[in-house]
């Protein structure tokens, strides 16, 4: 099977994440608000989940794989509902000038959210959608991984001794890092889809996402035309925007499903039986 290991990249990230949330949430959990516990909860729910589905297969686990993937469904559209609980929490955040950083970089970070996030399910669809294929399938489950990276990188750059503050590099050199993380994904991305052709158009969809959302946090995120967009979107309710994103992702999802039913499987004679498993 392809990617034997990469569930051990998957756990690595967790206690990254650790120590890179740790002193703007994990740390004061009692204090922080709903929507950031809706999306850390999702997010986290579905790196376990990535991590299992990964694990299974090459542990010829074939029955765990499947219940993993029926997870799926629920884990991927509650994400995709918290997302926008998130959004709207960032965008309140910078809009009221709650503090220093929020301030600086909360209506730029809203570009981060809204791209991340629908990435992700299109990502898990285009993995259902192609799950005869068995590269494919397992290429699209482990880019949205990817995703993750930057707000993790770019939480702990700035604590490594001598990194720039202040200046060009942003309060805390928030900036600096941002950026350097995007591209450091970026880079593994490319390297990514370079590697197999059956990654391609999913790490390739990650690296593009990934450049979408430095090069609009570096343009549209510091004009006053997205600041007035911000300001329009805090006036919203969020709630049916987050029922309506759930929603859809399921649909997707649905869909997803239904269209690969009717590929037919397509895997190295090497392959085969595992695959033939896993049904």
């Amino acid at each position: 099977m392809p990617y034997r290991h990469a569930y051990r990249w998957v756990l690595g990230l967790f206690p990254l994440i650790a120590l890179a949330f740790w002193p703007g949430y994990l740390g004061q959990l009692a204090q922080a608000p709903f929507a950031l516990h809706a999306h850390g909860l999702t997010a986290t729910a579905w790196l376990m989940l990535l991590t299992a589905q990964s694990w299974s297969i090459h542990a010829r686990r074939a029955a765990w794989h499947r219940a993993a993937g029926l997870a799926t469904f629920a884990v991927v559209p509650l994400f995709a509902a918290a997302g926008p609980l998130a959004l709207w929490s960032m965008a309140g955040l910078w809009r009221t000038q709650a503090d220093p950083f929020h301030a600086a970089f909360g209506a730029r970070l809203v570009i981060a959210d809204m791209i991340a996030g629908p990435c992700v399910t299109a990502l898990v669809a285009y993995a259902l959608a192609r799950r005869r294929r068995v590269g494919v399938h397992a290429a699209a489950m482990l880019a949205t991984a990817l995703l993750v990276l930057p707000p993790i990188i770019g939480r702990l750059f700035p604590a490594l001794p001598g990194f720039p503050h202040g200046g060009w590099a942003g309060f805390a050199g928030f900036r600096l890092a941002s950026d350097l993380a995007e591209g450091v994904t970026l880079l593994i991305a490319l390297v990514l889809a370079s590697r197999r052709s059956d990654g391609r158009v999913a790490f390739g969809l990650a690296a593009a996402a990934t450049a979408a959302q430095l090069i609009g946090f570096e343009t549209i995120g510091r004009t006053a035309f997205w600041e007035r967009a911000v300001t329009r979107l805090t006036d919203m309710p969020v709630a049916p925007v987050a029922l309506t994103a759930g929603v859809a992702a399921a649909a997707i999802l649905l869909l997803a499903w239904r269209l690969g039913a009717a590929r037919p499987w397509r895997v190295k004679p090497g392959l085969a039986a595992m695959s033939a498993s896993a049904r």
